[in-house]
């Protein structure tokens, strides 16, 4: 109890703390040019596009900016990104990069909240809010995307699931039709893991829980497992972080969840979000409060997976920052890093197992100030054609077109 009270008395002094006025806004496409595109600082990363959050729908002050996502209609082609606001859910139409075009709004099934979490099965978009009492599992056809004759409009929800209050994240399972809830409450799973069948999209089912012993929990990652070890090919395994371990769960039988291994690192503060290499072998993490509990300077930590039921703890990567790290995805062999106040960065981890990485390029969203605390950029999005989208908590929405593999194709072919 005594560790959560510290960590709440940190939130609310961090996301007190001034920033530095955010650069105009400009309009187009501006290139990384000497350190700075459009007054934000960068190295091999160009801003195509950016919609502050008045562009958002964002009416106040009050209202800030949190978790996105992003959708491809499958019928026109069209990119969509799904931007999390503290009162609502704004769509986006990106197909042209350099002109973003507010589509509308999905306004709050119920108040307002610091975090708002999304997912995408087909055309149904899933969307949870944190502190909400009776928020619950909204449900949204993305197909009305299509219809928006004059935007930007405010759309109703399609249908709702109250199986349980608030939840802090979600992952969706597209290969096995599952919704997991992390840290949900008014239910059975005591801030656990709350497991949702969504196999019908629009009547979705409670399936199941796990992690209930390892609150307070952050988020995860699950998947139908085909990765080195053999012993779990096919089984449905959710990696999954918290304050006080790292744990690895085979969710297979929802109603019998059983926990495959469990585990801890040096500087452990709050285990919060990864991804898994494509090869199933290494998960990099981020720790979203080493850095203020130990005066760290930014850390992606790494495992080695090769062996679900014995990880073997790599180490961590220190940035050249003291930013806090928050959500990360990986492609290949960059990985996609939102650190709060450090903005986005891009890492090169070809050296896994070893962590001799390379920083390849950033754009730092809030300009004069790497300094610890919760707001800035909150997470990327990678699209196919290489192009990340940030949601920053102050600045809105950022298009970005990192340059790194051009830049660096004599490394890419020594490796």
């Amino acid at each position: 109890m005594q560790k959560l009270l510290t960590a709440i008395a940190a939130l609310l002094v961090l996301t007190t703390m001034p920033i530095a006025a955010a650069p105009a806004v400009p309009s187009g496409r501006v290139q990384c040019s000497n350190g700075s595109a459009a007054g934000y600082p960068c190295r091999n990363v160009n801003l195509l596009s950016h919609l502050p959050l008045s562009g958002l729908g964002a009416s106040s002050a009050a209202i800030k900016a949190n978790k996105h996502w992003g959708w491809t209609d499958p019928q026109t082609g069209r990119d969509y990104v799904l931007f999390g606001l503290t009162n609502a859910l704004s769509f986006v139409d990106i197909t042209d990069r350099e002109n973003p075009v507010l589509v509308g709004n999905l306004p709050s099934h119920q108040g307002a909240s610091p975090y708002r979490d999304m997912a995408v099965y087909g055309n149904a978009l899933y969307v949870v809010a944190d502190t909400p009492t009776t928020h619950g599992l909204q449900i949204f056809d993305l197909r009305q995307l299509r219809s928006v004759a004059s935007p930007p409009v405010t759309f109703a929800e399609t249908a709702h699931y109250d199986g349980f209050t608030a939840g802090h994240s979600l992952w969706m399972n597209e290969a096995s039709g599952y919704l997991a809830i992390f840290r949900t409450t008014g239910d059975a799973c005591q801030n656990g893991v709350h497991v949702v069948d969504v196999r019908n999209p629009w009547q979705p089912s409670f399936a199941g829980c796990f992690g209930q012993n390892d609150t307070p929990l952050s988020t995860g990652v699950c998947l139908l497992y085909d990765g080195p070890d053999t012993d779990y090919t096919g089984r449905e395994i959710c990696f999954v972080g918290s304050d006080d371990n790292v744990s690895i769960f085979d969710v297979t039988d929802k109603s019998q969840p059983a926990r495959v291994a469990s585990f801890t690192y040096p500087g452990i503060a709050r285990a919060h979000q990864g991804d898994l290499t494509a090869d199933g072998r290494f998960w990099l993490m981020g720790d979203m409060m080493d850095e203020h509990h130990y005066g760290f300077d930014t850390r992606t930590y790494a495992f080695d997976v090769a062996d679900l039921d014995q990880p073997v703890v790599l180490g961590h990567f220190s940035h050249p920052t003291t930013a806090i790290d928050h959500d990360l995805q990986i492609v290949g062999r960059r990985v996609y890093q939102a650190n709060w106040r450090a903005g986005l960065r891009v890492l090169d981890i070809a050296a896994l197992p070893g962590l001799d990485w390379q920083e390849l390029g950033y754009f730092d969203t809030v300009p004069d100030s790497d300094s610890i605390g919760h707001t800035g950029a909150f997470a990327p999005y990678v699209w196919p054609d290489g192009v990340v989208t940030i949601s920053d908590t102050e600045s809105g929405l950022f298009v970005l077109q990192p340059m790194v593999d051009w830049v660096f194709l004599p490394l890419l072919l020594r490796n």
